[in-house]
């Protein structure tokens, strides 16, 4: 697995976080269906339910985020892939 195929498990849009979990080897994300190519130059990086830049950018609301109740994402998943 090079680093650029598992970037795409950190995208913030579904499917792409539900896919190319490998880190070492490619093949299981192969055999179970969950492999997907994505140009590098268009990845961003996140969770698609804490969009907000500035939010993120203090360990303090970092810490509270598992604790707070369910976001619907702010993003549609991508159809078709």
């Amino acid at each position: 697995v090079s680093p650029d195929m598992h970037k795409v498990h950190h995208h913030y849009v579904l499917p792409y976080t539900d896919s190319n979990y490998g880190n070492i080897f490619s093949v299981w994300d192969r055999l179970f269906g969950t492999y997907m190519e994505f140009d590098r130059e268009k990845l961003v990086y996140g969770v698609d339910v804490f969009p907000d830049e500035a939010e993120n950018s203090s360990i303090a609301n970092l810490l509270k985020q598992p604790f707070q109740k369910y976001k619907a994402p702010t993003v549609k998943p991508i159809e078709g892939k």
